[in-house]
């Protein structure tokens, strides 16, 4: 196993909040001391299923451009959706690899089971000394609302 089975799924507390975490996510935000040389090789991935992945790496330009249209798409949704880091807590990783993606294919579809739904998936793969890590926003459907 290469992720701690302790995942903390998290609500946002306003949209601020939201907007805040997709600047995390995509690096996006021009204060922010982690971003490096290697992070256009951070990797994105849209979801519709654990198996129906988009996968995508940005430039700052298109991270800026996908981050704010992520945005815009989902800030009124605010109050179901959630996030979640998922740390790789050994410090012999530090480039993700095929095994590491299939666990966390295996870590989504639990989620999916408990009715978090992922809608974007971005790997943080960009530090040298800190173990890989990724994040993941997360749509919560109530199954006992009626749509």
């Amino acid at each position: 196993m290469y992720f701690n089975n302790d995942i903390k799924i998290n609500k946002f507390i306003n949209r601020s909040d939201f907007n805040n975490y997709l600047n995390c996510m995509f690096r996006t935000d021009s204060s922010q001391k982690l971003t490096n040389d290697l992070t256009p090789k951070n990797k994105c991935y849209t979801m519709d299923n654990p198996e129906d992945t988009g996968v995508f790496q940005f430039d700052l330009k298109a991270r800026k451009v996908v981050k704010n249209g992520f945005f815009d798409q989902w800030n009124h949704d605010v109050d179901h959706l959630f996030f979640a880091r998922v740390e790789c807590p050994r410090d012999d990783i530090f480039e993700w690899n095929e095994d590491m993606h299939k666990e966390m294919q295996s870590i989504l579809r639990d989620m999916q089971n408990r009715h978090y739904y992922p809608v974007l998936i971005v790997i943080h793969n960009d530090q040298t000394k800190d173990s890989c890590h990724f994040h993941i926003l997360l749509d919560y459907i109530d199954p006992d609302v009626n749509l």
